[in-house]
This record gives C-alpha cells, sequence and structure tokens, in this order.
C-alpha cells in the first residue's frame, strides 16, 4: 500500500485523469513533495479509493491517471457517536481519533452540563469539524470520511426517529460494554446495522438526562470503575465497538 492519499469531492470512476488544485495540490507538491511516477491513494466523499499514478506536478495543479479502484471497506456497523459539546480542543481530538477508527457520524449535542453551543458560528464549526474529519480519514487510509452535524440539543435528538442499536455510557452503572457486545454476538449471526453512542459531557449527565434516555429506549453500559475524562470516554467506547464489530 502506497503511504500517502488525498481527497478529491468527487471522483468519475469513467474518467480517466484526475486534476488535484488547491490545498490538496500544495499538500502533495509541497508538504510531502511526491513526484512524478509515484503512486497514491485518492477517496472521495462517497467513500470511493482509487490507486492513482501522478502524471505531472505542476505550479497549481497536479494531475493523476486512475488505475484501479479499491474494493469497498468492509461495511461492518455503522457507528455514530454523539458526543457532548466539550471546550473545542477537546472535542476536534475526539472527533479526529474516532475519525481514524471509522466513525460512520459525529452528531455534537447540548446538555445540562455541556459547554455553549456555537449559536451563529454553528455553520463555520461544522465546516472545521468536517475538515477534521475528512484529514483524519486521509491520514489513517480510510475510504469514508464520517458525517457532521450542526449541533443539536440532547431531547430533540432523542425524539427523533432511532434505528439500531442506541447506548449510553453511564457512571451510575449499566451493562458493561464489553458484555453487552458480546451477548449480540452470542444472540445470532447478524450484528445490528447500526449503532449510536451516546457520551456525556466534562460534568456527566444528570439523573434527568439518564431517565430521558431510558425513557427513549437507550441502554446505559459501564466501561469499568474508574471515573473516564470525556474524551477518554468516548475513544475507550469506540475502539472497544471498533475492535468488536468494525473489522
Amino acid at each position: 500500500m502506497t503511504s500517502n492519499q488525498f481527497y478529491c469531492p468527487q471522483i468519475d470512476g469513467q474518467a480517466s485523469h484526475i486534476v488535484l488544485e488547491g490545498a490538496e495540490h500544495h499538500h502533495l507538491a509541497r508538504v510531502v513533495r511526491v513526484g512524478e511516477g509515484e503512486t497514491v491513494w485518492l477517496f472521495d466523499a462517497a467513500g470511493n479509493r482509487y490507486r492513482a499514478l501522478v502524471e505531472s506536478v505542476e505550479k497549481n495543479r497536479a494531475v493523476l491517471r486512475l488505475l484501479e479502484r479499491e474494493a469497498s471497506e468492509a461495511a461492518g456497523v455503522d457507528l455514530v457517536l454523539v458526543q457532548a459539546l466539550l471546550p473545542a480542543r477537546k472535542l476536534e481530538f475526539v472527533l479526529q481519533k474516532a475519525s481514524e477508527f471509522g466513525i460512520s457520524d459525529f452528531i455534537p449535542i447540548e446538555t445540562v452540563r455541556s459547554v455553549k453551543s456555537p449559536g451563529d458560528r454553528s455553520g463555520r464549526k461544522v465546516e472545521r469539524w468536517a475538515r477534521i474529519a475528512r484529514e483524519a480519514t486521509k491520514q489513517s487510509k480510510g475510504a469514508a470520511a464520517p458525517r457532521v452535524t450542526d449541533p443539536r440539543p440532547l431531547k430533540r435528538l432523542l425524539q427523533e426517529p432511532g434505528e439500531g442499536l442506541r447506548i449510553f455510557l453511564s457512571e451510575r452503572g449499566g451493562k458493561p460494554l464489553r458484555i453487552l457486545l458480546s451477548e449480540e454476538e452470542e444472540a445470532g449471526p447478524s450484528k445490528p446495522s447500526r449503532m449510536i453512542v451516546f457520551v456525556g459531557p466534562e460534568g456527566g449527565w444528570t439523573e434527568a438526562e439518564e431517565k430521558s434516555f431510558r425513557t427513549a429506549g437507550c441502554e446505559p453500559v459501564s466501561l469499568g470503575r474508574r471515573v473516564l475524562k470525556a474524551e477518554t470516554a468516548a475513544l475507550a467506547a469506540v475502539a472497544i465497538i471498533s475492535h468488536f464489530w468494525k473489522e
């Protein structure tokens, strides 16, 4: 496998060549200094991934010839991370690392104890978060970057139709996550097609919020006796689920 991968919004599989411009051209030509005759990987927003030959590197663009399309990643389970808003750097760290693990969606939520929503700056924030997700996917050689949504209140999200297995990390008890996953494995050959994991803010969920989860049919789970930081808990859960169900 080649070591460099670059993002194109859309790759036409019927085309023979792709032109890289802007930030991706800069990364290829100036940062990693890929030269003519080298092969790289390209991926797009739809999760397509192609091996390509660099035919020319010009001042403002690079021309690449498509060689072959990689077989789609194993479907596994669509893993949706619903993360209560954290301070900016911590939230972006969680998004970056969770994207490396291959989450399908990242949904930031407003809770009683979370930091405030970016409000009027939400659009710019989401653009930044989507860029972080793409860069992490590119670095980890993934094929599809996670979808990133606008922040929304927890109450509203719980009122939306829920598909798949929905769990929330709780400090007040719950089935150990590894046990839950093992039981699901033993129940039958088919895993849920989608799993939604709710992770709380730095101050944790309120009792009322935990009650609302149960009312909505979400199952409480535990990561053990220790109380983990929000960002640690999020990545521990994603890592465990990925190990069980995404490979």
